[in-house]
């Protein structure tokens, strides 16, 4: 640890939620001067204040250099955390303040990709009409990161894709299972393989296959389990992050991909054929380790029947309902 540095650790301390702003500020800017500007403070006194946040914390929170300032690892740490408290403080007050009226402040939703193609725009346009001053926030990322933004309450509600390999803690994240969605086969329109009504993995032996998503999580390991257990090795040609790119390549005739459905539908060019046995979990969570904001309170169940109304409507082909289970958690 520098020299100076942890002196006043552990002595009761002098933190507050404006040393908080003022660090995320600079973090933001990467830069004191810039950061002084916006927050309309001296740039020595904003110094002074972070040198006192490093203090108080016994950790170097920035690298000074010529051209501005960089976050260390400690203060990458804190910045998740900064945000999220300055996101809760902002939030305690509206929620005080707004008790009597309609729920206001920004609320985060996280989703898979699937889910922002299928319901994102719905969802968001939904939220605005019931609450016209609340802020919907939609991020995108797969379901591994979707669990750890829940668990550093980077988001607030998200829709996972796939069974949860190692559940988190019941005190910590609340998980409700809602449909089941169909994976197909995907490839080019009038491939004769796709012309049926479903297909057995076995006849995944030997086929081109460009698969998307992150190993052991979602679609990808769906498939690779089911043709684990039936002794189907898998030929995959490439890996890619997203469907859309999956697509273009499935177009090119570089080969299939397995995916759902309802975004196959929306692509010019493709045909898609159920495969025997292979279903996609899908769900709703939360945490309950820390209370929802109002907004988020409001929200959560909104998204919830949005989605099985759209289960009913067939707008999820192929999808079958779960049943309201009793969330773990």
């Amino acid at each position: 640890m520098p020299p100076g540095y942890g002196a006043r650790r552990g002595n009761g301390g002098t933190m507050d939620i404006r040393q908080l702003k003022y660090f995320v500020t600079v973090a933001a800017h990467e830069n004191f001067s810039k950061a002084a500007q916006q927050l309309f403070i001296a740039q020595p006194a904003l110094s002074r204040r972070i040198r006192m946040l490093e203090d108080e914390l016994g950790v170097r929170l920035f690298e000074r250099h010529l051209r501005g300032a960089t976050l260390t690892p400690e203060g990458r740490r804190l910045l998740d955390r900064a945000q999220y408290l300055l996101r809760s403080f902002d939030q305690l007050k509206s929620d005080v303040h707004d008790t009597q009226g309609p729920p206001s402040g920004p609320v985060i939703i996280g989703m898979t990709p699937n889910y922002v193609t299928v319901i994102g725009a719905a969802l968001t346009v939904a939220i605005k009409q019931r609450f016209p001053d609340a802020q919907p926030h939609i991020v995108q990322a797969f379901s591994p990161a979707m669990h750890d933004m829940l668990r550093d309450n980077a988001v607030d509600i998200a829709l996972l894709s796939g069974a949860t390999p190692a559940p988190p803690p019941a005190h910590m994240l609340a998980v409700e299972p809602l449909f089941e969605d169909r994976l197909c086969l995907v490839g080019r329109a009038g491939d004769p393989l796709l012309a049926r009504s479903e297909i057995p993995v076995r006849q995944l032996r030997g086929l081109p296959l460009i698969l998307t998503g992150v190993s052991r999580a979602g679609i990808r390991n769906e498939i690779e389990a089911l043709a684990a257990r039936q002794r189907v090795p898998l030929r995959i040609e490439a890996e890619v992050g997203a469907f859309a790119l999956a697509a273009q390549l499935v177009r090119l005739g570089m080969g299939y991909t397995v995916y759902l459905p309802s975004s196959v539908a929306l692509e010019a060019g493709l045909a898609a054929v159920p495969i025997a046995g292979l279903w996609l979990q899908r769900s709703l969570a939360w945490p309950v380790s820390r209370p929802l904001s109002r907004v988020a309170s409001e929200v959560l169940p909104m998204v919830r029947e949005l989605i099985l109304a759209q289960v009913e409507q067939g707008q999820w082909q192929g999808a079958r309902a779960m049943g309201r289970r009793r969330p773990r958690g």
